[in-house]
């Protein structure tokens, strides 16, 4: 399974605030698109409900959705953050 670290769970709770979504809204990661099929591309959009396929948990009271796709690839993994040039980004480790 998926974890989120804290810090990265604030982040996430922090840009749902502030685009004014329910509090029981959720962070969806999904598949994004890439030029080359071998690579893995997320994104990650506030979303009322999980799609019927995804799997759902909830972390440091943050719902979280994750594509059926990205399921096996995510599976123990980390989602953190990490501080660059360009300011927070989430990092899978």
């Amino acid at each position: 399974m998926l974890t989120v670290t804290e810090r990265a769970a604030a982040l996430l709770k922090a840009a749902k605030a502030a685009e004014g979504a329910a509090d029981d809204a959720g962070i969806r990661i999904r598949r994004g698109v890439t030029a080359n099929e071998s690579e893995i591309s997320v994104g990650f959009a506030i979303s009322d409900e999980p799609d019927p396929d995804d799997e759902e948990f909830e972390q440091d009271g943050l719902r979280i959705f994750v594509e059926d796709v990205l399921v096996e690839p995510l599976d123990g993994r980390t989602l953190d953050v990490r501080e660059a040039a360009e300011g927070t980004e989430l990092v899978f480790r």
